[in-house]
């Protein structure tokens, strides 16, 4: 193994290692209680020995699934490239990533619903690598609020959709990339949408994600106005227990700003 994954092991098979997950990822898989999915089987984490890089789970069967929450802070570091994606900006560049554990949810398969929490004991977890970035213009925030609708809540539920999405495109996994959604970014001072590098000084996704922005935005649009849900669900922008009962309508907003689809009036080029 890595020094930089954490392998884990089955108790309940002799401590056979059934398999192992990077660093960055394994406060989110593989901390206490987490429910782990390997295979078609379910474990429950017992313990995660930091220190030692070693997740202790045994096998169960339970109706639910455990999800980590994180706060997450981005700081660009320097910029590579910018371009205007015709709303807003577009860069990419490098940054450090902040990450820290905080809680996990209990949330029952079908339902979606709530049954359970617990708090996340591990330390803070920082990562330099690359990052795309697309600062919304700040007027979108006011037209919105005056259809009714949350610009938080909205890009809360792009980031979700985006971060399945944009895998398929660059031909990743899901956990290779992380998208964190600011309301404020600290240093654009704009609403901004990060997709991160989820590798120690990134792996090329960036770059690739910064020239197919458009056509990520794209399918992400048709995928949430082609979901049959009402207020959201996994499938696109979230179950709105996450991102809130606005959201889906607010991304779809977002996407036809940015898209050129609904008209933005005079901040379209901004």
């Amino acid at each position: 193994a890595s020094p930089e994954n954490v392998v884990i092991l089955d108790t309940g098979n002799d401590g056979r290692v059934i398999g192992e997950v990077d660093l960055f990822s394994a406060p989110m898989l593989v901390h206490d209680e987490a429910i782990y999915l390997h295979g078609s089987k379910q474990y429950h984490v017992d313990k995660l020995d930091w220190d030692r890089r070693k997740a202790y789970v045994h096998e169960v069967e339970v109706d639910y699934y455990t999800d980590a929450q994180m706060k997450t802070d981005v700081t660009v570091l320097e910029q590579f490239r910018e371009r205007d994606p015709g709303a807003g900006r577009l860069a990419f560049g490098e940054v450090r990533v902040t990450t820290l554990p905080t809680m996990y949810k209990k949330i029952r398969f079908h339902t979606h619903e709530n049954v359970g929490w617990g708090k996340i004991h591990l330390p803070e977890l920082e990562l330099h690598t690359t990052a795309v970035w697309w600062e919304l213009p700040l007027e979108w925030e006011e037209m919105l609020r005056s259809d009714g609708l949350n610009l938080g809540e909205g890009l809360k539920g792009l980031a979700y959709a985006v971060g399945n999405l944009a895998p398929v495109f660059v031909m990743c996994d899901r956990s290779d990339l992380r998208a964190v959604p600011m309301l404020r970014a600290p240093q654009t001072e704009r609403p901004t949408l990060f997709l991160v590098d989820n590798y120690p000084g990134g792996v090329g996704l960036s770059e690739r994600l910064f020239e197919l922005h458009e056509r990520i935005l794209g399918a992400v649009r048709d995928q949430i106005a082609g979901c049959g849900c009402e207020d959201g669900c996994p499938s696109c922008v979230g179950p709105p227990v996450e991102a809130g009962a606005g959201a889906k309508e607010a991304a779809l907003k977002i996407l036809g700003f940015a898209l050129g689809e609904e008209s933005a009036g005079a901040v379209s080029g901004d």
